[in-house]
């Protein structure tokens, strides 16, 4: 994928965690951006996913402010989730559909772990946020498959 593709998944991720921001306990923020991460990795493949998850939601972390604490743990949660869904690029039917599951499994479990390592927040944030990291993983899979899905019917 061409770098200036990259270049605009990293900022259509960054614009779709912006627009909804919806604070969860712990700090967290539940958004749109996860549905851009699953279709950059299902569409661009395990580089352009790795690279427009993590580096498109670690920035909104960043551009947030109170957020920002989270940046270095959303780099790593959306970079992975990015990545293994994009072991999903040129498969399909049910194939497809397993990577984008592990994906945002991966940024769920990446997320509950960060949390319960931050001095600051603990087990008990950690246990907090998962409903909301579901949730957020649940809308992003739905919302990523049917954008890799809508891409393919227009033959881009």
């Amino acid at each position: 994928m061409k770098w200036y593709y990259i270049v605009s998944l990293i900022v259509i991720v960054l614009v779709a965690t912006k627009v909804i921001n919806i604070p969860i306990p712990g700090g967290g923020y539940f958004n749109l951006g996860d549905a851009v991460v699953v279709f950059a990795g299902l569409y661009g493949g395990r580089k352009a996913g790795l690279i427009a998850g993590g580096i498109g939601s670690a920035l909104a972390d960043i551009l947030s402010g109170p957020y920002m604490i989270w940046a270095p743990i959303t780099f790593i949660a959306k970079a992975l989730e990015g990545w293994v869904c994009g072991f999903g690029k040129g498969q399909v039917g049910t194939i497809r559909m397993i990577y984008p599951v592990i994906g945002v499994m991966v940024m769920v479990i990446t997320y509950f772990f960060g949390a319960m390592l931050m001095p600051q927040l603990g087990i008990g944030v950690a246990v907090a946020d998962l409903p909301a990291n579901i949730i957020q993983a649940v809308t992003g899979l739905l919302g990523g498959l049917a954008l890799s899905r809508a891409m393919e019917k227009s033959g881009l």
